[in-house]
């Protein structure tokens, strides 16, 4: 019976942490390039319609950007533009939660279910905070002046600012927690009626199903209506496309690659071209001005031939560095997968600039208790 062996190759490793998050939202709609930041990340990434969102997560809207965002208890949210908010939220009961939303930056309308006896909502501001029941209300802040904003639809708001502590009710507005003012149908925001998007995108690969790691894959782009998924050849200019891994390379024309690109697109049509040097599922997300993003998944393997060309490699590598150990360990086995566990580049790149010497690498030879070996291999650039 063969043994198999298994490379785990850490490229310029990094400290990282995981937080361990239950979804307790999802994007309804986006208008523009929204993004999120992850819980315990320093990085914002694109988002997409239908993404689940976690407890301690941001969303930033830049100029013309807009995001809805509905609840597992029936909350709806719209973010205006220019907006930053993080959400904190956890499950109280099966369908009530403890909602917590922190407006750094910007605007955000909210229509709260009812929230029951253990539900709870709350929007905080630098300079007041919003509690509801279950409400339609408006929340403005405004980071120059300091000033937080809150206009009331229906229901009631309980208003805590530097003025003060009041209830407000249906059409009535307050600053900072000043004594609530009557408002008109006039004076009420409408900019949460306008959020909608005016196109999207079809995705249509010309390969289905798995396919090898290396295989270059044509993705055909078409603008559609986003009201009515029809196609819309009125669309004229550029879009954004970009991987989601660092492993998931993109080219307009196949000739340069990266890790994102700017797709003209005229009379409502486009393509990309997409390969990984690794095995697994990565993703892309495209996006344009007034557009709603959409998300395209792609998932490769490793066919044997590269499996024994990435042992050969290996192997050479354990013979220039006199580790004798490893070569002799992997000389009778199979290797049964590789991947980079950490930062850039595919694992054919990483073993190429180790063979040349532009990295150094240091291996580490497991034998695990089931007869398998774990080769852990780490690179880095070689100190000048």
């Amino acid at each position: 019976m063969k043994r198999y062996l298994f490379i785990l190759i850490f490229f310029i490793v990094s400290s990282s942490f995981v937080f361990s998050q239950k979804v307790v939202a999802a994007i309804s709609s986006l208008k523009g390039a929204v993004m999120v930041k992850p819980a315990g990340s320093r990085k914002y990434i694109p988002a997409y319609k239908g993404q689940m969102l976690k407890s301690s997560e941001w969303i930033k809207t830049k100029d013309n950007v807009f995001v809805a965002i509905v609840f597992l208890d029936g909350s709806n949210i719209k973010i205006k533009q220019k907006t930053e908010v993080q959400i904190t939220s956890h499950r109280q009961t099966s369908k009530q939660l403890k909602t917590t939303l922190n407006l750094t930056k910007g605007q955000a309308w909210s229509n709260v279910a009812s929230q029951g006896d253990a539900g709870e909502f709350t929007i905080k501001t630098p300079s007041a905070v919003a509690s509801v029941k279950g409400t339609e209300f408006d929340l403005e802040y405004n980071v120059e002046n300091d000033e937080s904003t809150l206009t009331v639809f229906s229901g009631e708001v309980l208003f805590a600012g530097e003025l003060g502590e009041i209830l407000a009710g249906a059409m009535e507005a307050s600053k900072n927690g000043g004594a609530p003012k009557k408002v008109t149908q006039e004076e009420l925001p409408s900019w949460q009626q306008s959020t909608d998007p005016k196109w999207a995108f079809n995705l249509k690969p010309d390969r289905m199903g798995k396919q090898q790691v290396g295989t270059e894959i044509k993705v055909a782009i078409q603008t559609l209506k986003a009201k009515s998924k029809k196609f819309d050849d009125s669309f004229e200019g550029a879009v954004t496309i970009s991987s989601q891994s660092s492993d998931l390379l993109i080219s307009g024309d196949g000739s340069s690659w990266g890790s994102d690109a700017e797709i003209p697109i005229s009379k409502g049509r486009g393509s990309i071209v997409v390969k990984s040097g690794k095995q697994g599922q990565a993703e892309i997300i495209i996006e344009a001005a007034d557009s709603e993003s959409n998300k395209m998944s792609f998932e490769y393997y490793q066919s044997k031939s590269q499996k024994k060309q990435a042992q050969a490699k290996l192997a050479s590598l354990a013979t220039k560095g006199g580790n004798a150990e490893v070569n002799d360990a992997i000389q009778d086995k199979e290797l049964v997968g590789a991947a980079v566990s950490s930062g850039t580049g595919s694992i054919d790149e990483i073993l190429q600039k180790l063979d040349t010497g532009e990295l150094e690498g240091e291996l580490v030879l497991i034998t695990n208790s089931d007869g398998t070996v774990t080769v852990k291999l780490t690179a880095k650039p070689r100190a000048k």
